[in-house]
């Protein structure tokens, strides 16, 4: 019997010990890319997330003139290896930012994440106060386990409970992160063909100013070469008078030595 019920404490000892490491929250490593203050992105707290570049570079591209977001392939992260997080405050008290230094941690199906605040508007003129941080979260935590796969949703404050804000993770996370692999190939290329447009249309602009260009020294050097054969024919002509003077020369010497060879025979 005594046994019996040694085995039962064990037993309770240990699911219980299995409940609070299950229940435990593991941190995960979090990293601030941007902060500063935007009255378009909303009156209240709001959490935006981002798995991919593309749904990243879409957002930021459908703000028009209030766009203040680097383009993904600025960001210090990879959405291969990290989860894109924009936090806005809404309509705050002004006269402060949000910090940089954010602590996130993941437990049964949320992963919450908390910032502090900081005296200032961080660069932003005195009057604002809508602050938003835009932050990346690892997608392993500390222990290395993926916490993304059996997340449900994604939350962040500032010190207190009213700024709390929360964002839903789509099921079915492993099939963005297969697109983000994917993603960045199709801006990219987009991009570099747009830029290169430029040095395309100017390098076809120039080949017809050179081509001109080289024609017209040879169009000046043809005519040269072609009166050249004119100087080398009055050479010729001059060098077959000199051969009939000789020639003359020659026979009148002859002519000579014949007369002088017929005198004497007389």
């Amino acid at each position: 019997m005594r046994r019996a019920l040694a085995i039962l404490a064990l037993a309770a000892i240990g699911v219980a010990l299995l409940a609070g490491s299950v229940s435990a929250a593991t941190s995960v490593a979090a990293k601030a890319q941007l902060r500063g203050h935007l009255q378009e992105l909303g009156e209240v707290p709001t959490l935006r997330y981002f798995q991919t570049a593309l749904a990243y570079d879409k957002f930021r591209t459908d703000l028009g003139d209030a766009n203040v977001f680097p383009p993904a392939s600025s960001l210090f992260m990879s959405f291969d290896k990290e989860l894109l997080v924009l936090y806005t405050r809404g309509n705050d008290t002004g006269g402060r930012c949000i910090g940089t230094q954010i602590a996130a941690s993941f437990s049964g199906d949320t992963l919450s994440a908390t910032a502090s605040w900081q005296t200032g508007t961080c660069g932003a003129p005195s009057t604002a106060h809508y602050p938003f941080i835009l932050l990346s979260l690892s997608r392993t935590a500390t222990d290395g386990t993926s916490w993304l796969s059996s997340a449900r949703s994604v939350c962040l404050s500032v010190e207190t409970q009213d700024t709390n804000a929360c964002a839903s993770l789509a099921s079915g996370s492993p099939a963005p992160t297969t697109s983000s692999s994917q993603v960045p190939l199709t801006p990219t290329p987009q991009a570099s063909a747009t830029r290169s447009l430029t040095p395309t249309q100017s390098a076809a602009a120039a080949s017809p100013t050179t081509a001109p260009s080289s024609a017209a020294p040879s169009a000046t050097r043809s005519p040269a070469a072609a009166a050249s054969p004119p100087a080398t024919a009055s050479d010729s002509g001059s060098n077959i008078l000199l051969y009939a003077m000789l020639v003359a020369i020659g026979f009148l010497v002859l002519l000579s030595l014949f007369l002088s060879r017929s005198g004497r025979r007389r």
